[in-house]
């Protein structure tokens, strides 16, 4: 059987064609052109092995430069083996030299009509096939007697295909174009690099990569078939079962390659090498003038090369890229390293002429050896100011390039200052020490107390809040009286180090008054309403830039208060503000926090992911394990314990131990001591989450926090102490943080709290606080905490004997927890409901399945946008009843409007075409982003 071409069938179409029609008595010709590497030979040979199957006689030839001198070496490697010939070559060697008289070497007509009735006669007994590969590279006299074959084929059983690669130069470039002009244009084959799925299948033949792979090597090769194999051949890791390939076989054969085409670009230019050694230096796009300075060459030498490199494929005609970036990468490789380096440097010198782009420029000085101009070292400054947000990796290269080749004296605290500034975002303890070292050299007094505050707020941020403020003291003891703006800065951080490591208490002067009687009574945890009030005009701008530490204390004491809504507008806000500014520490703040206002509102995929991501950041920086790194973990535990995943919280803690004693307890670290504690009581360890719980109630207690809303550390003692049957500890705990919550009276933290109480207790008083629970939290905007008071309602129900309300109880609970994800909750609820002589609806056990087949149409068709009297109309009912749809729609997803239901409905999803309400199973509901877990 014939090799399997990839992405060849139409070529073949034509081939086979033509084989079909020579077997009949029609003859014909046919050129295969491409680009090198594109299969031009292969085609070749499957032709030929095509022909041979089907009974035909195949006469093959191969054309190189080498054999150019030789007169009529192809035909004779076309017809030395046929009988017929054999007169013909003993006249064609006799006349084979030049003619007296210096004229032109050709044969003269009566050999080539020999020569060709030879062809015919032996045609005539079995068809034959001649090929002839790399045709342009045939002797003059040869291209002579294929063109005069070719106009006589119409009635003979005789296929001439011929190969051509782009741009190469002909020995006679008239005969060859008289050869092609002889060729039908249905029959003048183009090839071109594969596309990206024949690039799969022919990679999936040959070692059988993965679709990743494969991507990334067509994207190095363009699909190239010679350059895709030969990569193919030397990757790391060869076929399946034969173990790793030989690295130095694979150098060999990109070697290979490189003196291919090293020899290609020879042939095509004198000047070939060297300017597609100068395009492999500038990338792109290449301006002529600086690839002519480059190469010493003139520009219209240069433009000439430029276009043979264009007509050969080895450049796109658009934008003078090369078309396949791993030709590129060997001939940048090939430079020899002193030799490259210097073409940069002379790049940059000629594109800074030019008014290029200064990012273009300093690409080409970072590779340069040499910064032997005082303009080079200030231009790499200037480039790596500008990305030191959005690439500090980047800019921390340019920045040792100039600090490596001598700065001037001037530049020299500007590079540390970017260089520090980088470190931020890629080394947060890295750029600790190397702030203090700078800071130390610090001469004016106003700059010393910057680059305190600088340094305080990333010692802040690596949980060494007695380093910050001895770094704060100091510099304000050495600069005197700051100006009232610094002073400023100075009070709210230091309030915030205070805060930070406990210290800090509400009589304190030193802050804002405004921000001093939020915290008091915050922490104190009197009036809700009141913090809610101060919360606002906090937040309202320009109070508190967002992103600040007093805008924070604000968010978070809104959220407390139970206004979890407009906390989340607000910290939305802010993370679009910390991802515009870029730096790593202030979106990781924001994510983190937004997790846990997230995990208020019971939307635990969401919490999930952006404390995720929010960790991921902080460990790219080396700084998981500190600050907000705890928070984050603790959402991600808390998250991993509504879903029931153990595990997940248990790795968690096994990455960070949350042990007292081992870091400071600073104020996230409370957050995760409190669901380390809870984990561990899920974990069967109840002891030891309770001597956590016991330490997080210490510290709250030495830091003067008596508020429930911030951490539940009573009810959550309570839950533990009665997993130790300790009934009586239990329930007075449970007790004291319901007071607490009613003085404070935010229905969240009161909800909590009666949950708590609920599940401590027994009989009518257990039921009398979940019923006051579920009361309180079901206009609030906590849904998860409003299941878990359904349940713990709908456990005491049944403890009492009330069956049919136990089971409505516990319905509403399992719809409420599936809209949510909440694994553990819906659990709990159906192995109640089956103890309560209930059962789990089989159709509602996913969220896909909670809204009825109307439901789910008509909300469909309002997140598309279309308006509740459009619905109507399109599915002639009512508008009241639309309505009504809509209202039973937001109450099962746990939604607030028409606005949200685009997380279930995506724009991209075709709507059901239907113009009355029909039961029709749809695809997916579940958000894409609820799918993914913390």
């Amino acid at each position: 059987m014939p090799q399997e071409l990839f992405g060849r069938s139409e070529e073949s179409k034509v081939i086979t064609g033509m084989l079909h029609a020579a077997r009949g008595g029609a003859g014909a010709v046919a050129l295969v052109e491409g680009i090198i590497g594109t299969g031009k030979t292969s085609l070749l040979r499957w032709a030929e092995e095509t022909a041979r199957e089907q009974g035909m006689v195949v006469l093959s030839a191969t054309a190189s430069p080498t054999e150019q001198r030789f007169s009529l070496g192809v035909v004779h490697q076309l017809l030395g083996t046929l009988p017929e010939t054999a007169h013909g070559w003993e006249r064609a060697f006799a006349s084979g030299g030049a003619p007296p008289g210096g004229g032109p070497d050709e044969p003269d007509y009566p050999l080539l009509a020999e020569l060709c009735a030879a062809v015919g006669r032996a045609a005539r007994r079995t068809p034959i096939l001649l090929t002839v590969d790399c045709v342009h590279h045939a002797d003059s006299r040869s291209l002579l007697w294929l063109g005069f074959l070719s106009r006589r084929l119409d009635n003979l059983p005789v296929v001439l295909l011929a190969t051509k690669r782009c741009g190469e130069p002909a020995s006679d470039q008239h005969l060859l174009v008289e050869l092609m002009e002889g060729v039908r244009a249905d029959r003048h084959i183009h090839l071109h690099d594969l596309s990206p799925s024949a690039a799969f299948d022919l990679a999936a033949a040959l070692q059988g990569h993965d679709h990743e792979s494969v991507d990334a090597l067509v994207a190095g090769t363009g699909g190239n078939p010679y350059l895709l194999t030969e990569r193919l051949r030397t990757a790391p890791t060869g076929p399946a079962g034969r173990g790793p390939a030989d690295a130095a076989d694979e150098g060999l054969r990109l070697q290979a390659v490189k003196e291919r085409i090293l020899c290609m670009l020879r042939r095509l230019d004198p000047h070939g090498l060297d300017v597609a050694r100068a395009a492999s230096i500038l990338g792109a796009p290449l301006d002529p003038s600086i690839l002519a300075a480059l190469c010493g060459v003139s520009t219209e030498d240069a433009c000439r090369t430029l276009g043979r490199l264009t007509e050969s494929g080895l450049l796109c005609s658009h934008d003078m890229t090369f078309r396949h970036p791993v030709l590129a990468e060997l001939l940048y490789e090939d430079i020899p390293c002193a030799d490259r380096a210097e073409l940069h440097r002379l790049a940059a010198c000629f594109m800074r002429r030019r008014s290029a782009s200064c990012e273009d420029v300093a690409a080409h000085l970072l590779r340069s050896h040499r910064l032997d101009e005082p303009w080079m070292a200030r231009l790499l400054l200037d480039v790596a100011q500008g990305m030191v947000g959005r690439d500090p990796a980047g800019a921390r290269r340019l920045i040792e390039k100039a600090v490596l080749h001598g700065l001037p004296e001037d530049q020299s605290a500007r590079a540390e200052g970017l260089r520090i500034q980088a470190l931020t975002a890629l080394d947060l303890p890295a750029s600790a020490r190397a702030l203090t070292a700078h800071a130390a050299g610090a001469c004016g007094p106003a700059e010393r107390l910057r680059e305190a505050l600088r340094l305080s707020d990333i010692l802040l941020r690596l949980d060494d809040p007695a380093c910050a403020r001895q770094v704060l003291e100091h510099a304000r003891s050495e600069s005197g009286t700051p100006d009232p703006a610094t002073a400023a800065r100075l009070r709210e951080r230091l309030t915030h180090i205070r805060l930070h490591e406990g210290t800090y208490r509400p009589g304190d002067r030193d802050e804002d008054r405004l921000e001093r009687v939020l915290l008091l009574r915050t922490a104190a945890g009197d009036s809700a309403a009141a913090v809610r009030r101060i919360a606002d005009r906090v937040l309202t701008v320009p109070r508190a830039p967002y992103g600040s530490t007093t805008w924070y204390h604000a968010l978070l004491a809104l959220l407390w208060a139970g206004d979890v809504d407009e906390a989340r507008r607000h910290i939305d806000t802010e993370v679009r503000l910390a991802h515009t500014e870029g730096t790593v520490t202030r979106i990781a703040e924001a994510l983190a926090v937004r997790g846990l206002v997230q995990l208020h509102r019971g939307l635990l995929a969401e919490a999930g992911s952006d404390a995720r991501t929010a960790l991921d950041l902080l460990t790219r920086i080396d700084a998981d394990k500190f600050h907000v790194g705890a928070l984050a973990r603790s959402v991600l535990i808390d998250v991993a314990l509504e879903k029931d995943d153990i595990a997940a919280a248990g790795a968690l803690l096994e990455e960070a131990p949350p042990l007292p004693g081992e870091q400071p307890v600073t104020w996230w670290r409370l957050h995760l001591l409190h669901s380390a504690g809870r984990a561990l009581g899920r974990m069967g360890q109840a002891q030891r989450g309770l001597a956590l719980i016991a330490h997080c109630g210490d510290e709250l207690t030495r830091r003067g926090v008596d508020n429930p809303a911030i951490l539940p550390w009573l009810s959550t003692r309570s839950a533990l102490q009665s997993a130790l049957g300790d009934g009586a500890a239990a329930r007075c705990a449970a007790r004291e943080e319901t007071e607490r919550a009613r003085r404070w009276g935010a229905p969240f933290a009161l909800g909590r709290a009666l949950v708590a109480q609920a599940s401590a207790g027994s009989g009518r008083e257990a039921l009398q606080f979940a019923e006051q629970a579920a009361e309180v939290l079901e206009p609030a905007s906590a849904p998860l905490l409003f299941a878990h008071a359904l349940y713990a309602a709908g456990r005491a129900h049944r403890q009492s004997g009330r069956a049919r309300r136990t089971r409505e109880l516990l319905h509403r609970a399992n719809e409420v927890g599936i809209s949510l994800g909440a694994d553990g909750l819906v659990e709990a609820v159906q192995r109640e409901l089956r103890h309560a002589g209930g059962r789990p609806d089989p159709r509602k056990d996913s969220t896909e399945s909670l809204l009825t087949p109307t439901e789910r149409q008509v909300s469909e068709l309002a997140a598309r946008g279309m308006s509740n009297r459009g619905i109507a109309q399109l599915l002639k009912v009512s508008l009241r009843n639309v309505e009504s749809h809509l209202t039973h729609s937001y109450r099962k997803l746990r939604i607030s409007g028409r606005h949200e239901l685009t997380r279930y409905f995506p724009a991209d999803e075709t709507p059901g075409p239907a113009a009355v309400l029909l039961y029709q199973p749809r695809p997916a509901l579940t958000p894409p982003h609820r799918l993914r877990t913390g």
